[in-house]
This record gives structure tokens, C-alpha cells and sequence, in this order.
């Protein structure tokens, strides 16, 4: 009995020192937090935990600058499209243009086909609008070309140069890397651009082209020739 008894009165102490343990964090825990919220000093907002999401649409004759509002999910706005030879890139993890950036050539037998975009996430939730993406340009409504997609960062740094037709306006014409990719708060608008590499067969031809893009399960297409 002396010796269930010790065992019991030493188990009391262990569980109370515990406690006393549990209470000490706790406390320096909420005076961290405390110090921390006082140390922020930029734009916080609480948004209502919400799930957004309207039934995907299928938009398939979007013009150049006709904004198409998608109910819970955002306004897409396509805004240029081109053929190129050449595609320039930022350098992972670089946001400035000095000996930061790459370029793609298409070689000469084919070229680029490149639609740029906007989409303004008006939603109350940070979009990842390039994380359920599927590209594709199809030709004479028969022959279909894998596509590809990038982002922009507009907040990157420009720079002019005498021999570069892009001056001042690189951060609206080099893509970033996909690592560099990053998800667009609610209010704010994404730039990216969706394009295939084509032959020159097929970026010369007559025959009806179009660009097809998949997001989110909405169905925007674009006709380059009809």
C-alpha cells in the first residue's frame, strides 16, 4: 500500500508541473503575438471564408479586348495576339533586367503564336488561375498543335537599351519562370500570355487557326483566321 501510494502522490506532482509548464508557453506564446501584430505594419485584410466557383462557360469567340466576366471565378480580357520568333524570359528568381534574362528562338521554320491576357480575379479568395491550364492551337479544324502558357510580372524592373526594340516595357513582354509563378489576390489582375510553336507552313496558310484554352474548366477560344 506505502509503495501504490508513492506512485500515485509522485505521478500528482509530475502532471501539476506540467500544467504549470503548458501555462508558461501559452503565455509567451500570446505575448508574441501580440508584439507581432504590432510590427505589421502593411495592408492586412480578413476575408470571409467563402468558397467561390460559378459553373465553368465556354466562350468561343472571344474578341481582342472584350472583357468576359466569369461568375466566381473572374474577368479575362485578351489583349494581344502575335506571331514571333523569339520569346525572352526572366532568370529565376531575378526581378531585374541586367544579364537576367534568357531568350527562346523559334527557329527558322516556325514561329510563335502568342495571345496575351488579363484576368482580374474578382473573387474574395487568391487565384492560382495557371494551375489548371491546357493550351492547344488547332489548324484547318483538324490538325491540333500542343500549346503552353507563362506568366508576367509587371512589377519587375525595365530597362532601355539602344539596340532593344522592348525598352522600357520588358516586364510586360518577358515571362518569369514557372517556379516564379505566383497566385493573384482578390481584387488585383494576373497578366499572362497562351501561344503554341507553329510551323511556317501554318503561320502563312489560309486555312481557318484558331487557340484554344482550358482554365479551370472554362473554355475560351480564340480565332486567329477563320
Amino acid at each position: 500500500m506505502i509503495c501504490n501510494h508513492s506512485y500515485i502522490l509522485d505521478y500528482g506532482e509530475g502532471t501539476l508541473s506540467m500544467k504549470k509548464s503548458i501555462l508558461v508557453i501559452l503565455c509567451c506564446f500570446l505575448l508574441f503575438s501580440a508584439a507581432h501584430a504590432e510590427m505589421s505594419m502593411g495592408v492586412q485584410v480578413i476575408l470571409p471564408d467563402t468558397a467561390e466557383g460559378g459553373q465553368p462557360v465556354s466562350l468561343d469567340d472571344l474578341k481582342l479586348n472584350e472583357a468576359a466576366e466569369i461568375d466566381g471565378w473572374g474577368t479575362i480580357t485578351l489583349t494581344s495576339c502575335r506571331f514571333l520568333d523569339a520569346l525572352h524570359q526572366y532568370k529565376q528568381g531575378k526581378h531585374t533586367v541586367q544579364g537576367n534574362w534568357d531568350r527562346f528562338n523559334s527557329g527558322s521554320e516556325a514561329d510563335y503564336l502568342i495571345i496575351q491576357a488579363d484576368i482580374l480575379n474578382s473573387t474574395k479568395s487568391e487565384r492560382d488561375y495557371l494551375s489548371n491550364v491546357e493550351v492547344k492551337a488547332i489548324f484547318d479544324d483538324d490538325v491540333e498543335y500542343i500549346g503552353w502558357y507563362w506568366q508576367y510580372n509587371w512589377d519587375n524592373e525595365t530597362k532601355n537599351y539602344e539596340w532593344n526594340e522592348l525598352n522600357g516595357i520588358q516586364n510586360k513582354e518577358f515571362v518569369i519562370t514557372k517556379a516564379d509563378q505566383f497566385a493573384i489576390g482578390p481584387y488585383y489582375a494576373g497578366h499572362y500570355c497562351f501561344g503554341c510553336t507553329l510551323p511556317n507552313a501554318v503561320v502563312n496558310g489560309k486555312q481557318p487557326l484558331r487557340l484554344e484554352i482550358k482554365i479551370d474548366g472554362n473554355e475560351i477560344t480564340y480565332h486567329v483566321r477563320k
